[in-house]
């Protein structure tokens, strides 16, 4: 029986994480430029891609990875120093990036700067981490005919009142949550350096069969939680015992 599933485990990382197409190359998750000198000298977690998977979504992790940087750089933090040393030269290089980084942009009474999100970047980003980190976890492709997924950004501020709600639901039940039932939480997180670059917490206590819910912090301040809905059978009974 070992011997099968060392064999499924084997089929399973030829083929890439989110299609059927065979695995060409190693995708990382979060991505390489995420961390300082592009994670040279550190173990970072990769699931297996196709070229199609891994290179069309490099726009959207730099993107990604400037807007998180300027939500959340302080000092010398580093997000501060990953912009300063990926994304400010690229700011010269291409003009074109910081037009789109500047798109809808409104300066503020106290001089701070407000940038407008293109949402439709972050969740084609999310939808793929969320994937990957299920890939690692289930050791099995995300089947979005078994589950949806929508993400919640904690550190965005919205008009809509809908998701001020989701928002604020997520603060005053979700996060507590976590912490209350530590111990049916499974957590996948980056090779470490002087400061936490990703991490994410999954809660799946009866695993794939139902929804899924997934923390992701970066840096340790940005965070988005990832809510994978089983659609077949969104409600499964299950009784929670604290620690």
């Amino acid at each position: 029986m070992s011997d099968n599933i060392g064999r499924n485990k084997q089929l399973r990382r030829t083929q890439c994480y989110r299609c059927s197409s065979r695995a060409t190359s190693s995708e990382h998750f979060p991505p390489k430029s995420f961390f300082p000198n592009k994670g040279r000298g550190l173990q970072l977690r990769t699931v297996p891609s196709c070229d199609l998977h891994n290179n069309k979504k490099s726009n959207d992790d730099q993107y990604l990875l400037a807007q998180i940087c300027m939500n959340v750089a302080e000092g010398e933090n580093i997000a501060k120093k990953r912009f300063r040393e990926s994304i400010a030269p690229q700011l010269k290089r291409r003009p074109a990036f910081g037009a789109a980084l500047a798109d809808g942009s409104e300066v503020l009474p106290d001089g701070k700067v407000k940038y407008k999100v293109d949402v439709a970047r972050f969740d084609n980003f999310f939808d793929n981490l969320s994937a990957a980190v299920y890939f690692e976890h289930f050791n099995s492709q995300f089947d979005k005919k078994k589950h949806s997924m929508r993400h919640i950004y904690m550190n965005f501020y919205s008009d809509d009142d809908g998701y001020k709600r989701d928002v604020n639901f997520m603060n005053s039940y979700m996060k507590p949550f976590f912490d209350d039932f530590r111990n049916l939480v499974v957590r996948i997180e980056a090779d470490k350096i002087d400061e936490a670059v990703y991490s994410c917490d999954i809660m799946a206590p009866v695993g794939a069969e139902a929804s899924i819910t997934i923390a992701h912090s970066f840096y340790g301040v940005f965070e988005v939680i990832s809510l994978l809905t089983r659609i077949d059978n969104p409600f499964v009974r299950v009784e929670f015992l604290k620690d």
